[in-house]
């Protein structure tokens, strides 16, 4: 989609994304295409999938049943 699609999708001034293109700060992969901008279809406020690994046990002779929790 062109830059001034994307500014009306996302409640951005035309004139403030231009800039941001201008400048490298365009939350979204952009390039020029002869007069036009196009833009990714890509959120703005994308949050990466984080996974987070919770292992414990309870004494210290079962140290090789937590490394093996940890590699599953």
């Amino acid at each position: 989609m062109n830059l001034k699609e994307w500014t009306r999708q996302q409640g951005v001034h035309p004139v403030t994304a231009y800039r941001w293109f201008r400048e490298g700060k365009l939350p979204v992969p952009a390039r020029r295409a002869g007069r036009l901008i196009l833009v990714d279809q890509a959120p703005v406020n994308a949050v990466p999938e984080i996974t987070a690994v919770y292992a414990r046990v309870c004494s210290a002779d079962q140290r090789a049943d937590l490394d093996s929790q940890v590699a599953r």
